[in-house]
């Protein structure tokens, strides 16, 4: 049965037909515009510069009104107040992606915020004070409805790809918009806190979302988590004197840590004092250009597990993002050419730390046998 008011149209885009959406079937089209997203209408990628903080959300806004404003012939037209006149679209037209935006919204802000590490003062700035602080800059409003859309995919195995699509999206849409505020307008008082939220979530959202979980999708993780450094670095200090500086505060009285994290500890002291048996096997085999890398490494590990030893309620998760975050990419790339069992060695003990921390918390569980498949395409 033809539905009532409106023509069916086959010629959306693949894209709007996955999503399940209203396509305007412009070139691009308004959703994909939106989304940042490449519309299968165009031969090309479409621009990216609607993403920047400078069209904020006006330009989401006319952006929308433009693909939802049906034929005249298909309005109703209602009189409000003096002779003002108002077209009213049809229910479906007006819908589109907000729809899904508002369930990704409603999610994050009345579930998904709670599973965010952190005491019960962090989870009201990541329930209240973040989402507040999104309607100025896009950036960390797609950041906030990937990472609902991730939460969505893990606890609804049915609708997973549905959500999949939608986090994807959105945290691509994060990542462009980031990189652009940094680039452009770079590093402010005024700014530093939306980005250092905004680079947080995509952090997590980049655990969450890999097709893949192996040795690749975890280095490009890294390469992503080495700019949170740059934010820390500038503006960490402005951060913990702002609204979001209870995200920073280390906790007063953190618990004992396990037996098992606590060997990790010793096992990672052998590797950054030289002890390790894998050093002796990397001497002799003649891997001394990667010695100053992985000694580094080695250290950063050791301090990042006791640091969140010293001051987190989640040492592991401390430390399973921590680490990336202040890795030298040196390291990174002596890790790719599997040239020596130290570097090796060094990344084993951070996968376990990984694997530990991912039986707690949903968006590292995939991560899990991350080990096992390091082990098996050494």
């Amino acid at each position: 049965m033809p539905r009532l008011g409106s023509k069916k149209s086959r010629g959306g885009c693949q894209q709007c037909k996955i999503r399940r959406v209203k396509c305007d079937e412009s070139r691009p089209c308004a959703n994909c515009t939106r989304y940042n997203a490449d519309c299968s209408l165009l031969a090309g990628p479409p621009s990216v510069g609607s993403v920047n903080r400078s069209s904020s959300y006006s330009r989401g806004r006319s952006s929308h009104e433009a693909s939802v404003s049906p034929a005249p012939s298909s309005n109703t037209g209602v009189t409000y107040g003096a002779g003002r006149s108002v077209n009213l679209p049809l229910a479906e037209e007006a819908s589109g992606g907000w729809m899904e935006d508002l369930e990704l919204m409603h999610h994050f802000t009345a579930h998904a915020h709670t599973t965010i590490p952190g005491p019960a003062t962090a989870q009201q700035i990541w329930g209240f004070s973040v989402p507040q602080e999104a309607f100025k800059y896009r950036f960390l409003m797609h950041a906030i409805l990937a990472f609902a859309a991730e939460h969505l995919a893990h606890i609804n195995p049915t609708r997973a790809q549905h959500y999949r699509i939608l986090g994807s999206t959105h945290q691509a849409a994060a990542i462009t918009g980031l990189n652009n505020e940094i680039s452009t307008v770079d590093l402010t008082s005024e700014n530093c806190h939306a980005l250092f939220t905004g680079a947080s979530l995509i952090i997590m959202n980049a655990f969450a979302e890999p097709e893949a979980y192996n040795l690749k999708a975890l280095v490009s993780i890294f390469t992503l988590c080495r700019g949170m450094n740059t934010i820390l670095m500038s503006s960490e200090s402005t951060i913990s004197k702002g609204p979001f500086a209870g995200l920073l505060r280390p906790l007063p009285n953190p618990p004992q840590p396990s037996p098992l994290l606590s060997s990790f500890l010793v096992d990672i002291n052998a590797l950054a004092e030289g002890s390790h048996p894998s050093y002796s096997v990397s001497r002799n085999n003649g891997h001394d250009t990667s010695m100053m890398a992985r000694n580094d490494a080695a250290e950063l590990l050791r301090e990042s597990l006791q640091l969140g030893i010293e001051t987190s309620q989640h040492p592991a998760l401390r430390a399973a993002m921590l680490w990336p975050i202040r890795l030298d990419p040196e390291y990174l790339e002596c890790l790719k050419a599997r040239s020596d069992p130290a570097v090796a060695s060094v990344f084993r003990q951070y996968c376990r730390i990984l694997e530990y921390a991912g039986a707690e918390w949903w968006f590292l569980s995939g991560w899990r046998n991350i080990s096992q498949q390091f082990l098996l395409h050494a």
